[in-house]
């Protein structure tokens, strides 16, 4: 992936991730958002105004894109100094295996086989 001027490419392998177009659209604002060591911090509001989406849907698509190991995401709570929670910035990484070239098809070859072992449970086939 490239950030270039006004503009961004990603890998065409990003397409057979099979994301929803929510999923989609946030992924590729992160990109849009990110540094040189692909990390970012917008805030959820920010992520949600620029997609057109509601701030529900976002934190929704952050939980999956992050449950799939695309993004990592990291912050959203610190303690103060009188040990009160308070909300704090959240920190979202591109994971670096996105750049391999069959990154999705591993990707999702794990996420169904963590999801959906069971499925296979209980089940034999005899013959």
């Amino acid at each position: 992936m490239q950030v270039t001027g006004n503009y961004f490419m990603i890998p065409n392998d990003v397409f057979n991730l099979m994301l929803t177009p929510s999923q989609f659209a946030v992924f590729c604002y992160l990109i849009k958002c990110s540094d040189k060591s692909w990390t970012c911090y917008p805030s959820i509001p920010t992520i949600a105004q620029a997609c057109r989406l509601s701030e529900n849907t976002v934190r929704k698509a952050l939980k999956y894109l992050s449950q799939r190991e695309i993004i990592t995401i990291s912050g959203g709570y610190s303690t103060s100094k009188f040990g009160k929670m308070q909300n704090a910035t959240y920190v979202f990484g591109v994971t670096p295996h996105l750049f391999e070239s069959d990154f999705s098809r591993k990707n999702l070859t794990a996420y169904f086989a963590k999801n959906h072992s069971d499925l296979n449970e209980g089940h034999s086939c005899n013959r």
